[in-house]
């Protein structure tokens, strides 16, 4: 493996597409679980605490991965282009799509909480009335918006410094106080936020941001880090390269956070030392998810042979199409007189499928979409 200045790091685009495809298993199971949101779109009455243990484990890492992905090839994009270039382009690739999940693509996947649970109200009346009040959301299309104001805050930020000397990529190596005092900075924000919000709570805000509160500085502290790691020249074979060390503290922290939250949490709230312990434990498991697959694919999937290279270049569509063919199918899939667990497997399958040939055969040929995704 050869990682050479200014060659992008295939394992990075496979690493994220392989988060967008645990985004599909997250999405899917969140229907079989037990103690599924009352909001979620379509709920299946068969369900098992398996689900449940899936959700919980993937909800933790996945998209403040994608935040450092999106952070860290933000750098070279930003600095050997003009500012007016970067962000048109942005606009382009997230504003644009994001006004469209907004408007067009959440509502119509909303609905399907009414016509799921066969509530009396026609979609006309849901999308001007319903949709606006009580049931706004933003279904997956809330990271586009997060990430196009990560990305505009980025450009106030080098824009507004004039020697540019800190945005030059230099070699360095972190020591362990980096990582301790990100862990320990993320876990007091954690814990401090679910004191006046409930945990994995949704704001709308003023309808413009849709985020988890008790996320929020994380969004923006791992979008930090991979700036950061970048400008360090972390990752490449002069820098610093997470070692797979990193793989036992994700799974300790993770068998931890996954038993705290179905055995714990449940019953008696994030107060005192248990939201304490909460806090620490979900970010341990994230920062050490994070570190331990940047090692692992770096070591094994730094390729982008096929399979890898079509559904990697297509990672950015999947996302986009997904809830469109999982949340119906969903529905269509409540009367078949099989296992949940067939019906999981099934919907994955399917999903990732038709996805990946909508964003190759459609929005990858499109005249207007082809320049998007």
């Amino acid at each position: 493996m050869e990682n050479v200045p200014g060659r992008r790091l295939t394992f990075l685009d496979n690493l994220r597409l392989v988060v967008v495809l645990l985004v599909i298993v997250l999405h899917t199971g969140i229907a079989y679980m037990v103690g599924a949101p009352e909001w979620w779109y379509v709920v299946d009455p068969q369900q098992s605490l398996f689900f449940t243990a899936v959700v919980l484990v993937l909800d933790v890492p996945l998209m403040l991965i994608m935040f450092f992905i999106a952070g860290f090839f933000a750098c070279p994009s930003l600095t050997e282009r003009s500012v007016t270039v970067f962000v048109k382009g942005k606009i382009l690739r997230l504003g644009l799509p994001w006004a469209a999940g907004i408007f067009i693509f959440a509502p119509l996947v909303t609905y399907l909480i009414y016509y799921s649970r066969n509530v009396p109200v026609s979609f006309g009346r849901f999308y001007t009335v319903d949709f606006w009040g009580p049931l706004y959301q933003q279904s997956v299309y809330w990271f586009l918006g997060v990430l196009l104001v990560l990305f505009l805050g980025l450009v106030l930020v080098y824009h507004s410094d004039r020697e540019k000397q800190n945005w030059e990529r230099k070699v360095n190596r972190p020591g362990w106080g980096l990582f301790v005092g990100f862990w320990l900075i993320g876990s007091a924000w954690f814990y401090l936020i679910v004191q006046s919000y409930p945990l994995d709570v949704w704001s709308n805000g003023a309808r413009i941001l849709v985020f988890q509160p008790e996320r929020a500085l994380l969004y923006v502290s791992y979008f930090a880090l991979g700036v950061y790691t970048d400008r360090r020249g972390w990752l490449r074979n002069d820098g610093y390269a997470p070692a797979q060390s990193w793989i036992l503290p994700m799974v300790l922290s993770g068998v931890a956070y996954l038993a705290l939250r179905l055995y714990v949490v449940p019953g008696s709230g994030v107060t005192g030392w248990i939201g304490v312990l909460t806090a620490l434990l979900f970010n341990g498991f994230c920062l050490s998810a994070l570190m331990a697959g940047l090692a692992f694919f770096r070591k094994h999937a730094d390729s982008d042979r096929r399979p890898w290279g079509s559904l990697s270049a297509n990672s950015y569509g999947i996302y986009y199409l997904h809830p469109l063919v999982l949340y119906p199918l969903t529905y269509v899939f409540l009367s078949l007189p099989v296992s949940i667990f067939t019906k999981a497997g099934l919907l994955v399958i399917t999903t990732i499928l038709l996805a990946w040939a909508g964003s190759a055969w459609i929005l990858k040929k499109a005249p207007v979409t082809r320049l998007i995704f």
